[in-house]
Formats: structure tokens, sequence, C-alpha cells
């Protein structure tokens, strides 16, 4: 919260005086940042057109700024706590506060049902054409319209409230564009939103107020099911919850307070508006600048706004990319390889499926796999000294190629033809920096795996890398050398993979990289006009930090550069990849957006190295049911395609991969999820510093797509089981689990199962040999089958305490006393869901 301290100037207000610089618009002077200034003038000046001199812009003139350096003032002296509501002055708007809360026991329950009789009060007209809207008026004229618009409803909440007896002022989302209240309640105040329904409550069960959420937004993702039944029927929780985030209670975004009492009504004028009017004054115009200009204040993509999950409606299959990497179908087929080989292999199979794309990868690093004049193939010109230090893969994949493009077979136009034979789209695929070091003549990779024009141009690199430097001219006009040469073969599509491996720049340059990706647009645009036909340029950015690498995935889109974009991240970290930002603003450009399904874990080594000396690798391998999952939860988020980012010859040994396009296969089948390791995992539990406690509790977030209460009236018997890996837990030891509060769920050291378990991986030796941060154990595991299931507990709880979305996961590590705490650590934390139909459990 420190950090808002910067966003806004002056002083510590401590008396009514220093308020001034704080109030109206002349308050633009304090904040800082000149397209938050902007903005928060776009949003005044909205405000006067629509409602000229009365009081809502009334209103808006005389806020104060809520900031750390009036909210002591604000919070303390600024609104007084004593309602002084003369009886009989509004007996209309008496009679109607006295109608809703007749019943209620206390200010709590008076407050809510006001709340809820302004979220509703749309409900009585709400067939009416808005074009004959009229804006503003006075409280009873409010109730009559009735009111919909969040200005008027704002001042209409504190106004009811007032009547019943409970102090309240107006608070005003100055850049994010909403207004709504905080009422004084219980002794604190309480941020109530009566047109969308929403408040929030703290651990303790008192409200919230706007500064407590702007201090921790993440109050507003733990509210109870009560709490979110709330909402108006015009929303959905998580949309508002995301507005909240994004908006309103975003850093970047300039709340206000204003004081609002029916006693000092003389002091405000209640004129109307019509639409007409206020549209003609330019309220349209004035509300487009506005709107663009938050959007850049808080970074939104697309309209600011996204489906919640359970309004994306799992229809109709979507579609599959099957993405091969170009080198490892040549890497396992020992040699010689045939065309009617690579065609039944890796072509044929996706003939009649869900995959309507195939994605040809150009080869490895930056080296290819197909008959190039700008770069080289792979292993050409390596001398036999240097054959003897690569793998015999490597070998096959140089003779595989060579003997295939030396027969007339190109493997780059074999894909195309062939697929397109078979109704395929095919796009080519190049790793837009995919190097591989050190630069040493005694490393395998970079003898094999990188090409000389970075071997033999040491300047056009990162300082301190092999990666190659976007900055220079040289470097650009090779990697569009190679897609030109790429896309004359016929594909139909480019694809750049931003994901392996940044970095790009030196210094980030977003100007020059946005040019680059104009400049292959521009390229694809050329050819397809001579070959009259469209070619699609998809890129694949890492869904968080792009902005940080030069990649400005937002510009690419909103200027129609790219057709398809595929979030991921790397290294393969999360298993959870979040698209919705890209979702958002897919919607409004008409970009499709793709989710990355990656076929490994990537929590071990799984290739063969030339030191392995034979020995094969063994990884923690994805099963069927995290496919499902990971395929779920790109459906949930409303994405029009999933990518499945393979090596190349998966496709033969597991055909469901087909079902992943289909909701209607997968919704109900058995799935298997990961909490997210890096953020999450693994988890360290450790004595307090005095050692006075004999216990040490830690939280963990997992989202998931399964909606288990739809499954239940679907006639599916849902069964959940929660994995988490660890050493035994010793007599005395024990883990309580929560699951959205929910439980425990015990695991005991004093178990007989507890105590014969095998005993597992040295964990905390592992943690000493790498960052706390990374999931690979000690190299020598990786050569037992299985390794990583020592120390697996299973631990049924039920699937009824698991909701589609976030779910919050906490576990308590306790001792029989603080002197017997024991280091302990958990490694991977999974939920394993079963589905069987109701009938046939009967049976």
């Amino acid at each position: 919260m420190s950090a808002k301290k910067y966003l806004y100037m002056g002083n510590k207000v401590t008396t009514w005086e220093g308020l001034k610089p704080y109030i109206g618009k002349e308050a633009c002077e304090v904040i800082v940042g000149s397209d938050r200034q902007k903005v928060y003038l776009l949003n005044y000046e909205q405000l006067r057109i629509n409602y000229g001199e009365s009081v809502d812009f009334q209103l808006r003139k005389e806020q104060v700024i809520l900031c750390p350096q009036t909210v002591d003032f604000l919070y303390s002296k600024f609104t007084s706590t004593t309602v002084t509501y003369q009886k009989g002055s509004h007996p209309f708007l008496e009679e109607v506060v006295d109608g809703i809360t007749s019943n209620c026991k206390n200010n709590r329950e008076k407050a809510l049902s006001l709340m809820r009789f302004c979220r509703d009060l749309y409900k009585k007209n709400i067939t009416k054409d808005f074009s004959l809207y009229i804006y503003g008026g006075t409280e009873e004229e409010l109730v009559e319209k009735p009111e919909e618009l969040c200005e008027c409803l704002g001042r209409l909440m504190v106004a009811l409230c007032e009547i019943a007896g409970i102090p309240g002022r107006i608070v005003m989302h100055d850049i994010g564009g909403h207004i709504t209240s905080e009422t004084y309640i219980e002794g604190n105040w309480a941020y109530i939103d009566p047109r969308c329904g929403i408040y929030c409550l703290k651990p303790d069960g008192t409200f919230a107020s706007v500064w407590e959420i702007w201090q921790n937004p993440e109050l507003l993702r733990s509210q109870s099911e009560v709490v979110k039944a709330d909402v108006s029927e015009r929303f959905t929780w998580e949309e508002r919850v995301w507005k909240c985030e994004k908006m309103y209670f975003h850093p970047r975004e300039v709340n206000g307070l204003e004081n609002y009492s029916l006693k000092d009504t003389f002091r405000y004028n209640y004129f109307q508006t019509t639409r007409k009017e206020a549209i003609d004054a330019g309220l349209l115009i004035q509300n487009k600048k506005y709107i663009q200009t938050l959007h850049q204040v808080f970074g939104l993509a697309g309209d600011g706004y996204r489906l919640s999950w359970r309004c994306n409606k799992l229809d109709e299959p979507i579609s599959l990319i099957y993405r091969n990497d170009g080198f490892t179908q040549f890497f396992g087929h020992k040699p010689p390889m045939t065309r009617a080989m690579l065609e039944e292999e890796f072509i044929d199979p996706f003939e009649g499926t869900n995959v309507n794309i195939l994605e040809w990868g150009l080869g490895p690093g930056s080296v290819f796999c197909y008959d190039t004049k700008v770069g080289q193939i792979c292993g050409d010109g390596l001398g036999e000294e240097q054959w003897k230090i690569v793998r015999t893969g490597d070998r096959w994949v140089h003779k595989n190629v060579m003997g295939l493009i030396k027969s007339g077979n190109d493997p780059l136009h074999v894909a195309v033809k062939r697929g397109h034979q078979i109704g395929l789209r095919v796009y080519a695929r190049l790793e837009m920096n995919h190097e591989f070091g050190p630069a040493d003549p005694d490393n395998w990779m970079w003898v094999v795996l990188v090409g000389d024009f970075n071997k033999n141009h040491p300047e056009f690199r990162i300082s301190g890398s092999v990666n190659l430097d976007f900055k220079h001219k040289e470097v650009r006009d090779f990697k569009l050398a190679v897609l030109r040469e790429a896309a004359e073969t016929g594909v139909d599509g480019i694809s750049m993979d931003f994901v392996v491996y940044p970095p790009y720049f030196e210094a980030p340059d977003k100007d020059i990289m946005t040019q680059f990706v104009r400049d292959v647009r521009r390229m694809l645009d050329e050819i397809g006009a001579i070959e009259n036909r469209r070619i699609d340029l998809i890129v694949r950015v890492p869904n968080k930090g792009s902005k940080e690498l030069g990649l400005d995935w937002e510009t690419w889109m909103k200027e129609g550069l790219i057709d398809i974009i595929v979030p991921f991240i790397h290294p393969h970290s999360a298993f959870d990849i979040v698209i919705d930002d890209f979702v958002s603003l897919g919607h409004k450009t008409g970009c499709k957006v793709y989710g990355c399904i990656w076929q490994a874990l990537g929590f071990a080594e799984g290739d063969p190295q030339p030191s392995d000396k034979g020995r094969r690798r063994y990884a923690k391998e994805k099963t069927k049911e995290m496919y499902y999952s990971q395929a779920l939860l790109f459906q949930r988020a409303g994405a029009d395609g999933i990518q499945l980012a393979m090596g190349s010859g998966e496709w033969n040994s597991k055909p469901w991969f087909d079902d992943l396009a289909d909701p209607k296969k997968i919704e109900y089948a058995d799935k298997h999820y990961m909490v997210d390791c890096g953020p999450y995992t693994p988890l360290i539990f450790q004595p307090s510093k005095n050692r006075l406690s004999s216990n040490s509790e830690r939280k963990v977030f997992l989202r998931i797509a399964d909606d288990t209460f739809k499954a239940h009236r679907a006639g599916y018997r849902v069964e959940a089981i929660l994995l988490f890996y660890s050493r035994s837990l010793q007599k005395g030891e024990k883990i309580d689990v929560y699951v959205n509060n929910q439980g425990p769920v015990v695991v005991s050291g004093d178990s007989p199962d507890e105590r014969n378990k095998e005993v597992p991986i040295d964990w905390k030796k592992g943690f000493a040999e790498t960052d706390l941060t990374s999931i690979t154990p000690s190299t020598s595991h990786v050569f037992k089958p299985d390794w990583w299931k020592r120390g697996e507990h299973k631990i049924p709880v039920s699937a009824k305490w698991w909701k589609m979305g976030k779910n919050t996961i906490r576990l308590n590590y306790s001792v029989e006393s603080p002197s017997a705490f024991r280091d302990f650590s958990i490694q991977w934390i999974e939920l394993v869901l079963k589905y069987n139909k109701m009938e046939e459990d009967k049976k």
C-alpha cells in the first residue's frame, strides 16, 4: 500500500483547511501521472455533460480524493457518525424505507436490504427503451423512474440509509467510472455498491471499507457464497470482482469520498436531463475518449470485460493445433526415413480428427530440418570429431533430413502437400531465439544445434548470452528471410514462437519488435497477394511478463497483425495458464486465442544427455486426466482452440488427444489438477522465530474447471482425492487439510499406514542443491522409474468442498510440543477427480 503514496503529491491532512488541494477539479494537480490526470478530468467533464449543474455533478465537484495523505482525516473527522435526519421531511422516502426494513433486526440487515432495493430498482421497468432515459432527479424521482445508473443509486443509497438511521457517504471511482457508497455499520465503514450488489466482509466478519479493500483486493476473492449471492442478476460475481481488481481498486485508480445529507437538499439542484440532450451535448464523444484513456491507465485488455466461466457455454468442439518441434520425428527414427514413413507416422494420423492445423517445426535452435538456402540444415558441415560429442539421435536427424531432401522429398514440402490432401492447414513454426549456450566447442548443444549466423557474429548477441539481440537489423533480416523462405513453400500460416527462449533484447524495445511483426505481416501479405490467398500469422508469447521482454502483443492484436495468439509460460512450471485477458482482447479485435498444452510437466529433464551413458531418464509424466483438466480450463475461459505443443510422435500412442477439443467428452471425465509450482510449492513449514508455536500453516490456491454441483445434477457421483508428496510423518506429527475453509482432513504420523510408508526422496537435500522455486530433484533420482511417487499421500476429501474457479487449500503442520517441531516440506499438491454415473453405482 505504501506505493500509493507516490501516486499522489501533497502533505498529510490534519485539518479541514488541509483538504482543499484534494477537492474537485483542482485535485488533478496532486495526482501523479499525466495519463491519470487526463482521465480524471475526462471523467469530471463527462459528468458535467451528463448532468449539467445538477446534484450529481455538484457532488463530483465537491468530492475529496482518498489517498495516503487524506485517509486518516477521511476516516476520522470527515463524516459524522451521528444521523440528524428530521423525521417527516421526506414522507414518501420514509414509507419506502419502513417497508424495506420493517423486519430487519439491526443496521447490518437494514443496510443490505436497502442495497438490494436499489440493486433491483431497474426490474420495475426492465423493458424500457434506454434512448428515452431521463438522468438525475430527486430521491423520490429516482425511486419512481426507476433508477438504474450508479451515480444516482449511490446517492439514493446514502439518502435511504440516513432515513434508516445509518450514516453514509458517496464513493467515487473516478478513473474506473463507477459511483457507490460507504455506510457506517457496527463501528466500521462498509463499502457497498448498490447498483451491483457488491460488498466485502473481512475474515472477522465485519465489513471492509474502500480503503481496506484497496489495500488488499484479495479480500474480494475470499467471500462466502452468501455474499456472492447478493450480486445483481445483471452480472456475475466473477465479472464484478474482476472489475474491482482491474479498475476500482487498482493501485492507479483515483478514489474519492463526498458527504451527502437530505437536510442539505437546499444546496443542490435536482433538475433532470434527457438522454437526447446529453448526447447532443457530446456525451458519447466524451465517453469514447474517456474509455480509451482509462484502458491505457489500467492496462486493460480488450473491452475491459470478460465473461465468467459459467457464462461460457460448453457446446461444440473447438479447434486443435498439433505442434511438433520439427526435430523429434527425425531424432527417434533410425535412418533411412522414407516419405511414406514421414506421412504415415507424423501427418496421416490427424485425418478425420479435431486437429485442423498442423504446426510443423522448422527445426531446433537456429539450424533447420528442411531444404533451407537461408540458414543451414542440422548437422551440416560438422566434422567427425564434432559428431563424436553429440547424441546418436542427432546423427539420425541429419541423415534422415538429408536423405529425404536428396530423394526429392523435402520434409516441409511433404508436410504441406500431404496435409492439404487430408484437409489440414499447415503452419511453419520458427523458434525466435532458441540458441544453446555456452559458446564452447565442447558443448554438444552449441556444436550441433546452433547455426553459423550466430557462431560467426558474436557482435549480434546479447552481452553475457548466446541469444541474439533483435535491436540489430541483421538479426531481424535473418529471421525474416527464414520466414519468407518457409512462407514460399505454400504453408497456410507462419508461427513465431517467442516462448522458447527469451530474452530478445539486452534492453527490451517493444517498438522495434512491433515493427518487426509488421514487417512479417507485410511480407506474408505480399506473398499472399501474388498467390491469391491469406497467409495467417500466429504467435506464441509468455502469458505473463511479455511487455518486459519487448513483446507488445496487445498492439499486435489491435493492429490486426496476427491471426492467432497462444499465451504460454516458460519454464513449464505452471499447470494453469491464465488466458482471460487475451480472450477479452480477442473478442474485440477478432484475433483468435488458443490455450497451450505442453507435452510434459517440465519438472525433470526427459531428454537423454551424452553424459547419461545410455541410461534412461524418467520424468514425472503428465496423465490423460491432466490433459483433460488443462483443456477444460481453457474451454471455460473461452479459448477459440488449443495448441498441443508436442515433440512429434505422441499422437500414435495417445489418440485420445482428439477428445481435448470436445467439451462433451471431457467435462465429466476424470481430471488431475496440480497446484502451480514456483509460486506456491515447494511448501516449507518452519517453526516460529521464538519457537513457542507447535504448528506452522501454509496456504495455496488451485483453479479447477469442474463444476461438481452441476455434475451431481447431471447424474454423476464425483470422488475427490487430494495428493501431496513429502517425507513420511513421524509419531506426534500431523497435517490438517482445509479446502475453502471446509475440513479438516487429518493426516497423522500415528497412523500405521503412515509409519509403513516408503521413505521418500530427501527433499531437503534436493532443496539445498537448487533454488527453492525449482521443482527439479537431485539428478541421481531421475534414473529411477517412478522416483516422484515416493512420499505420495492420498487424502479423500469431499467433492462438495471444491468449487469451479479458484480454491484455497490450507495445510497446517503441527506437533505435540514446540520442542518436537521438525523441518517439514511438501513438494507437489494435486487434486484427482473421479466421475461415476450414479446408475452404474447402483448396478
